[in-house]
């Protein structure tokens, strides 16, 4: 075995060694990814470190710390080699983990139904009614099909001697699935060959039974059951998952305000009206649900949920309340509580735990306290673990003060030393390093049972001898592959059998918050198309004619840029005259890099991807790989404080990814609602943008040219083909204003407008105003000839282009108030 591999591997600890059975001796089902290791030449391992980390960046997968200044732009940490687990071992997890589900909810049961355990003195009382996550309106409801838990996930860890643990359950809306499945389709093509050698099991089949369950228990009748995803929104630590879960099982992804309770039922909002929604997998926290019963400051649930569920008229997953068992305090008491509720022993042991509410417990935790970990029992006195290893005298002294003055605020915990694996060196080409591990696995809710993914979030610690695993704290992740003693199954969360009731033509269940966000989409990567070229116009100029800067085409550029806001002032303040040379430059790449001010690049791009973050779901991978690449290319460039040749290079390549956005919303999307409104923001501010420019390019003086403006129009090709001249006023206004086959004129973005409403409005009914319609046709009974030839006939024209840019603001209200703000449609929904 080649030994530089391990070269920095320790090899004798007291670690149970993941990887190796003995010092350079490879554990058997390790032993062919070690040996691909040993052969691949560090270029083939750099080139694979390179795509995982390429992948990260441009599928935006991001894990969002609070207090990280990286916030939302944080990347997901994901180490190159996969966890391997045997199929004789996972199978004893795989028990261990359907068998803890069933048992949990079996206690969930209980304590929101009859409370025997807590009468017969299995469980503490104060351990239920003492706890902030025992939800008291949520007693006595019952769920449809009696099952509370229907996603748990548990913490697994692995002491020196090989034995698995459960350090802990979550139960109250367990994170990580979505990011183990991403982790999965990275590395499983980094190591392809391997990867199907291995026979790995895959994870589609446990997402399908997800759904199926969900849909299963649904109270949904005769109609297809409507299923959503909850979230509290994108500044959520894991909003990435709840957006790739949603896309990937077909869900709606819906925040509170997105859903209404009306007559004990619960409706998702949409531009069509309200749809009933039959189940809710929840990604918001308990007592975050409904703030009318349970938490009144919250703005993130929904009024009336507590209510619709008590009816039995939704399914919500997890049951509301059933964050209780996330309490470490429990653990001691489900050895019992299994052999209790199942008459079998717990197939895997929690760790130790003690309760200190429990004069004997105390005790004995205080005895112990340098082997332990002091947690909180109860999530309302939460604080920071404590190891009894690290207090000093004084501060053990007073800890005991404090834990014999209240002890049940307490739980002691046995630390487990946990197991290691090996990481890839980034920092060398064939070099491995050990970190600890934690398994993360998760199980779902079916009619035959609980089902375990075959996989899970592995957790690695940042450093070799970190002892509590946190993504919030740095560390990295790991893909799980557990390996199959047969046949692995090929099955595909996307094919499943259709049935005629649940054709979907159109975006039916598209929400109004989504639609909106679709809408602002397409009006900020028209708003980012207008600048970056206007801003490439003005560059070329600067460029290419520096010795005609005070000449009337510059003026005419410069005072453009001016009226759009791109230059220090109040927008649409035209400047009298450019700065010098060194000035203008510097006013330009302010333009382009300024973030701060809201009319530049920057700005928009940022607003840009603001309002793609919110459509996750929506955008397929492409999409999200072009905006990450238009965002970083320019953080990059601003970085290096990059001068204007490398900049009008920067502009050149950013209005070609603006033009590939337009181009898969034009290819890549079907034609339903949300792409209407998407098409109809692009073409609104279009349409704005041509009316500023048009407006100024009347105004200039006639020796300004009007190059520029067809250079900025993208329609110089077009003119140079049909006149073969230099641009005159009369041509060149007729086919940017007129012309109905240029898809840059006004007359094409008017006439593409009113379809966009007219069949709209023959679906969802007129707009209670359209000041757009009466634009179309004065605009083709427009003489432009006889217009151009006075002064008087300039000023109307100039007139009309101001009613047309009236309109669509006027327009664009009219919009907002029919589709997004929802009041029409929800007195139309109620009504029938």
């Amino acid at each position: 075995m080649p030994r530089q591999l391990l070269a920095a591997y320790p090899q004798d600890t007291a670690r149970y060694d993941e990887m190796l059975a003995a010092p350079f001796e490879a554990r058997e089902h390790w032993r062919p990814l070690f040996e691909a290791l040993a052969a691949a030449p560090p270029e083939q391992m750099r080139q694979r470190l390179t795509h995982v980390q390429q992948q990260i960046r441009e599928n935006g997968v991001t894990y969002n710390v609070y207090a990280d200044p990286r916030g939302a732009d944080r990347p997901w940490e994901l180490d190159l080699l996969p966890l391997i687990v045997s199929a004789e071992e996972w199978a004893q997890i795989e028990a261990a983990v359907s068998q803890r589900a069933a048992l949990l909810d079996r206690i969930l049961a209980d304590i929101y139904g009859e409370q025997r355990l807590v009468r017969e003195g299995l469980l503490p009382p104060p351990l239920v009614h003492g706890h902030a996550g025992f939800l008291r309106p949520a007693h006595g409801i019952a769920p449809p099909g009696g099952v509370h838990l229907h996603f748990y996930a548990a913490d697994l860890a692995r002491s020196p001697d090989g034995r698995w643990w459960v350090i802990a359950d979550r139960t109250q809306a367990p994170s990580g699935a979505g990011y183990a499945l991403e982790n999965r389709l990275i590395v499983s093509r980094v190591f392809p060959e391997l990867f199907r050698d291995l026979r790995v099991h895959h994870l589609a089949d446990f997402f399908g039974t997800l759904r199926d369950s969900l849909a299963h228990w649904a109270p949904s009748g005769d109609e297809a059951p409507l299923i959503v995803l909850l979230t509290p929104g994108p500044y959520n630590e894991t909003y990435f998952e709840h957006a790739y879960l949603a896309r990937y099982l077909g869900f709606p992804l819906v925040e509170g305000p997105d859903l209404t309770v009306r007559n004990g039922r619960v409706w998702l909002k949409t531009v069509s009206g309200l749809k009933r929604v039959h189940a809710i997998l929840r990604r918001l926290d308990d007592d975050y649900s409904d703030p009318l019963e349970l938490r009144s400051d919250s703005a993130l649930g929904v009024p009336g949920l507590t209510q619709a569920a008590r009816l039995g008229n939704v399914l919500i997953a997890n049951a509301l309340g059933s964050g209780l068992l996330e309490s470490d305090a429990l653990l001691g008491y489900l050895p019992l509580l299994c052999e209790r509720l199942t008459g079998k022993p717990l197939a895997m042991p929690s760790v130790a735990t003690w309760w200190c509410g429990e004069p004997a417990a105390l005790e004995d935790a205080l005895e112990k306290l340098s082997n332990l970990v002091i947690k909180s029992a109860f999530p309302q006195q939460r604080f920071e673990a404590i190891f009894g290893s690290d207090l000093t005298p004084v501060r053990r002294k007073a800890l005991i003060a404090e834990m014999r003055a209240r002890p049940y605020n307490y739980v002691a915990q046995e630390w487990v030393q946990l197991s290691q694996a090996p990481v890839w060196d980034r920092s060398h080409p064939r070099r491995l390093n050990a970190r600890v591990i934690g398994l993360r696995v998760f199980a779902c809710a079916s009619p035959d049972g609980y089902v375990v993914m075959p996989g899970g979030l592995t957790r690695v610690g940042s450093d070799a001898d970190m002892r509590v695993l946190s993504m919030q704290r740095g560390g990295l992740s790991k893909d799980t592959w557990v390996l199959s003693s047969g046949p692995v199954s090929t099955f595909s969360l996307l094919r499943r059998a259709i049935g005629p009731q649940d054709l979907v033509r159109s975006g039916a269940n598209l929400s109004s918050r989504v639609v909106e966000n679709l809408f602002w989409f397409g009006r900020y990567a028209e708003r980012c198309d207008n600048v970056a070229r206007l801003l490439r116009v003005a560059l070329s100029r600067l460029i290419d004619q520096s010795d005609a800067q005070g000449g009337p085409e510059w003026t005419a550029i410069w005072g453009l840029c001016g009226r759009v806001g791109l230059l220090p002032g109040e927008a649409d303040d035209e400047p009298e005259s450019a700065p010098g040379e060194a000035d203008t430059e510097e006013a330009l790449l302010d333009a382009l890099f300024n973030d701060e001010r809201p009319t530049t690049l920057a700005s928009n791009l940022r607003q840009l991807s603001g309002v793609a973050f919110q459509l996750r779901e929506r955008l397929s991978v492409d999409n999200w790989r072009t905006i990450n690449r238009l965002t970083r290319n320019l953080a990059r460039a601003r970085a290096n404080r990059v001068r204007i040749g490398t900049a009008f290079d920067l502009l050149d390549r950013t209005v070609l990814s603006l033009m590939t956005l337009a181009g898969f919303a034009l290819d890549g999307m079907t034609r339903d609602q949300g792409w209407r409104l998407l098409s109809l923001g692009r073409r609104i501010e279009r349409l704005q943008f041509l009316w500023l420019s048009l407006r100024h390019a009347l105004q200039a003086p006639p020796e300004s040219g009007l190059e520029w403006l067809l250079d900025l129009a993208d329609s110089i090709v077009t003119y140079r083909s049909r006149y073969m001249a230099r641009p005159e006023r009369l041509p060149v206004f007729d086919l940017l204003l007129l012309d109905p086959g240029n898809p840059r004129s006004v007359i094409f973005q008017v006439a593409g407008i009113r379809d966009y409403i007219d069949r709209l409005s023959d679906q969802f009914g007129p707009l209670p105003e359209d000041p757009l319609r009466p634009m179309l046709p004065l605009l083709r009974e427009m003489d432009l000839a006889v217009l151009l030839a006075s002064p008087e006939g300039i000023e109307e024209l100039g007139t009309l282009l101001d009613r047309i840019a009236s309109a669509t603001f006027g327009l664009s209200d009219q919009i907002a108030l029919r589709f997004f703000s929802h009041v029409g449609a929800s007195r139309r929904t109620l009504s029938t």
